[in-house]
C-alpha cells in the first residue's frame, strides 16, 4: 500500500492498533474493512492465514491516495455480497463544535448514531457465522452501545480495552443471536436446536408469499437426500421447512481459493450430482448461475435451495452446468489455475447429451474439464 495518506483520512493511533491487535486474532473468510481510512485493519486481516480475501471501503475518496481500490461507499450502500468478518473502528466521539477534524472522529450528535447505523445495515452483509470487530470510547457511552447491541439481537464479546487520558477504549466482537436471511420467496433463519439429543445448527425457510409452497421444496428433498444430495430434511408443514445448515464456501469462492487439483475434482463430484437428478428427471432451475447455490464443506459440494424444482422428461442440469462453465463468468478463475476447456467441444457434447442423456457424454464432459 503506498506509504502517502491523505491528511483527510484517520492515520493509525492507539485505538487503530489495539483493534488491530484483534484484527490479527480473530479474522476470517472474506473480509470487510468498513471506515478503512490507512487500511491498516485490512492489512492486518490479510495477515491472517484464515482469510481468503479483503475489501477497503471507506465514505472518503480521498483514502484512493492509499488504497487504490477502496470502495468509495456511505457504510453499507454500495457494498454488495456478505462477509465472514467486518471491521470497524468509526468515528465514536460526541459531537464538538471545536473538533476541527469531525468526518473523522465524529459519530454523532450524542457519539453512537454512526455505529448504530452501521449494525442495523450489517444485518443484511454479515455471514450466519460471521464476526464484527468494533471499537468505541466511553465517551460514546459502552451502556448505551450494549443497549443498541441487544435490541438489534447481536450478541458480544468484550476482546480488550485500554485507558488513555481522558476516555476508555473497547473492542467488542460482535455475532448474530439469530440470523434472519430474506430471499426473493422466503425467509430463512438461522438458528441452533436439539434434534435426537444433539445439539445441531439449521436453517428453517418461512413461507413469505404465494410464490414459495415448503411442501413442494420438502418432497424433492426427501428425493435427493436419499441419494446424499443437498441438505438433510429435519421437518417441514405448509408454513416452512427446516433443514441442516450448510456451513462452506460458494462455489466460485471456493474455485478461486484452492488448487486446480481439488477444483477439478469439485467439478467432476458436482456433475455425478446433476447426473443422478437428470436420471431422475428432476430440474433445478439454477445452474446457468449456481453461485448462491452449490456450497463446498469439507470438500464435498451440497446443493441448497430446492423450491424451484419440477419434474420434466427433458432435465437440464448437466446442460445449464455446462453453459455455466463456458461463460465467462469464471473465465478468469479457469486461467490462473492453467485450467483449459474446449468450449465448443463441451458445448457439442452437451448438444448430443440432450437428445439421449446417454452416460457415454457424462463422461467426455468430465474427460474435457480434466
Amino acid at each position: 500500500m503506498n506509504s502517502k495518506i491523505s491528511q483527510t483520512v484517520y492515520e493509525p493511533q492507539e485505538d487503530s492498533f489495539l483493534l488491530a491487535e484483534q484484527v490479527r486474532k480473530y479474522s476470517k473468510g472474506r473480509v470487510l474493512d468498513m471506515g478503512t481510512g490507512s487500511g491498516i485493519q485490512g492489512d492486518t486481516a490479510k495477515r491472517n492465514k484464515n482469510v481468503t480475501s479483503v475489501a477497503y471501503a471507506d465514505i472518503n475518496p480521498e483514502v484512493k491516495v492509499g488504497i487504490r481500490d477502496a470502495i468509495i461507499t456511505n457504510l453499507f450502500n454500495s457494498i454488495k455480497g456478505r462477509y465472514n468478518t467486518i471491521i470497524f473502528n468509526p468515528p465514536y466521539l460526541p459531537e464538538d463544535r471545536f473538533d476541527n477534524e469531525k468526518a473523522i472522529t465524529t459519530g454523532g450528535k450524542i457519539g453512537h448514531e454512526i455505529i448504530e447505523r452501521f449494525l442495523k445495515q450489517a444485518k443484511n452483509h454479515i455471514e450466519p457465522e460471521g464476526i464484527i470487530l468494533i471499537l468505541f470510547s466511553s465517551l460514546t457511552g459502552k451502556d448505551r452501545i450494549d443497549r443498541i447491541i441487544t435490541n438489534l439481537h447481536y450478541n458480544k464479546k468484550e476482546l480488550s480495552k485500554k485507558s488513555l487520558f481522558m476516555e476508555q477504549l473497547y473492542v467488542y466482537k460482535i455475532t448474530n443471536n439469530t440470523s434472519i436471511i430474506t430471499g426473493h420467496r422466503g425467509v430463512v433463519e438461522v438458528k441452533t436446536i436439539v434434534h435426537n439429543g444433539k445439539k445441531i445448527k439449521v436453517a428453517i425457510k418461512h413461507k413469505k408469499n404465494q410464490f414459495y409452497n415448503p411442501e413442494i421444496e420438502s418432497e424433492f428433498l426427501k428425493v435427493m437426500n436419499r441419494w446424499g444430495i443437498g441438505p438433510k430434511l429435519i421437518v417441514s408443514d405448509k408454513s416452512s421447512i427446516s433443514m441442516e445448515y450448510i456451513e462452506g464456501e460458494r462455489i466460485i469462492d471456493y474455485m478461486h481459493d484452492h488448487d486446480k487439483k481439488q477444483v477439478l475434482l469439485i467439478l467432476g463430484k458436482i456433475i455425478d450430482q446433476l447426473r443422478v437428478m437428470d436420471n431422475l428427471n428432476i430440474n433445478k432451475l439454477e445452474l446457468t448461475n449456481p453461485y448462491k447455490h452449490i456450497i463446498i464443506k469439507k470438500s464435498e459440494p451440497i446443493q441448497i435451495d430446492f423450491e424451484r424444482c419440477q419434474y420434466t422428461e427433458k432435465p437440464k442440469n448437466i446442460t445449464q452446468f455446462v453453459q455455466f462453465l463456458v461463460s465467462g463468468k469464471i473465465q478468469y478463475i479457469f486461467n490462473e489455475k492453467s485450467i483449459r476447456l474446449d468450449k465448443d467441444k463441451m458445448l457439442d457434447i452437451a448438444k448430443d447429451y440432450k437428445k439421449d442423456y446417454d452416460e457415454k457424454y457424462v463422461k467426455e464432459l468430465i474427460r474435457c474439464i480434466k
